[in-house]
């Protein structure tokens, strides 16, 4: 196994599946504290550089768009490429925190919020799946019964 890697100085926490919550919680620690922009990414989506289309012009001469499309990359402003930057940057920290297995299952995420949202699908299910499972935890508690002689 590598040694963690780190980042300014702080090492990633490696991934585990053992403790999901707490690698989850150490991970979203770590993110805030690399970048607090890396949050916005993972709560809303990546960042795409988009261009006005169909512009139609108002009575004061001003430009409307009626709608929007992604630029070419050789349109991108130095601000749209840094905003690019960001997610891959977030990319990087959770493949590196990735075990191979994982990795193997991140290979086609295009942004940071698809690989973080896809770690938490594969580790924690979806709601459904929660639910289900919480639902059999409580049945089984419910019927258990301690053996005729058993005390506690």
């Amino acid at each position: 196994m590598s040694a963690p890697k780190k980042t300014a100085g702080i090492k990633v926490p490696p991934f585990t599946r053992d403790d999901f919550g707490l690698w989850k919680m150490k991970m979203l620690l770590f993110i805030k504290a690399s970048n607090p922009l890396y949050i916005g990414i993972l709560e809303n989506r990546p960042f795409i550089p988009m261009k006005p289309v169909n512009e139609s012009t108002s009575p004061d001469g001003s430009r409307i768009p009626q709608g929007t499309q992604p630029k070419d990359i050789t349109e991108y402003t130095d601000s749209d490429k840094e905003l690019i930057r960001l997610d891959t940057c977030l990319m990087l920290i959770l493949a590196d925190s990735a075990d191979k297995e994982m990795s193997y299952q991140l290979m086609n995420c295009t942004s940071g919020k698809h690989m973080w949202d896809t770690i938490t699908l594969i580790m924690e299910g979806t709601e459904d799946m929660q639910e289900n499972r919480l639902n059999i935890l409580t049945s089984q508690y419910e019927a258990f019964r301690s053996l005729p002689g058993e005390s506690i």
